[in-house]
């Protein structure tokens, strides 16, 4: 097990990308700015105890982003700090929380959980490569994680609770090699193929 941060300087060797910081410490102030700001939007948009609709036959995986969207669409409209946006392009983070009177933009990544437990060591896949975090991010980078805590019912999803985590450099992180494929490396790879 390592730190966000160690991760992210092997990363970028790995990468073959120049040396960056790609996470600092949050400041106590803009933490609890930050913090404030979505416990207001949560209070004020009554999110708590409300009901998301799930389309039939949903995947686990599915249920997770409706509530997630459903969640995000919800509390924008209370913001007055921040503004919860898209970040373009595949990967890490899903979101942004940029602040309005000033430059900062902050990784948000969202998960939603319908069994939160402290002592579970299922995966929760954070972030893998580091190039969009480096394209759309200016240090200082702070990054939260916003998760979704909700309960199963028949055809819908009631929102317990929001979870903030502010992660810091030396948040701990399990760390995985990982390699993976798509359609083009598969139909101009050097191996062979067949399709039956």
């Amino acid at each position: 097990m390592g730190n966000l941060a160690d991760y992210y300087c092997a990363l970028l060797k790995w990468e073959q990308a120049p040396p960056a910081r790609l996470v600092d410490p949050w400041p106590l102030e803009l933490r609890q700015a930050v913090e404030d700001e979505i416990r207001h939007a949560v209070l004020k948009s009554g999110i708590k105890g409300e009901f998301c609709p799930i389309r039939p036959n949903s995947t686990n995986q599915s249920i997770g982003n409706q509530v997630e969207a459903f969640v995000v669409n919800r509390l924008i409209p209370h913001g007055s700090s921040y503004c919860i946006s898209p970040c373009p392009g595949a990967g890490y983070p899903d979101k942004m929380l940029a602040h309005s009177a000033s430059t900062l933009e902050i990784p948000l990544e969202l998960k939603a959980t319908s069994d939160w437990n402290p002592s579970d060591t299922n995966r929760r896949v954070l972030t893998s490569s580091s190039h969009k975090l480096r394209q759309q991010f200016r240090t200082p980078i702070y990054h939260l994680l916003m998760t979704v805590l909700y309960t199963n019912t028949r055809d819908c999803a009631r929102i317990d609770a929001i979870r903030l985590d502010f992660l810091e450099p030396t948040t701990s992180v399990n760390v995985r090699l990982e390699a993976s494929v798509n359609h083009k490396i598969l139909a101009t790879g050097p191996h062979h193929s067949v399709i039956i």
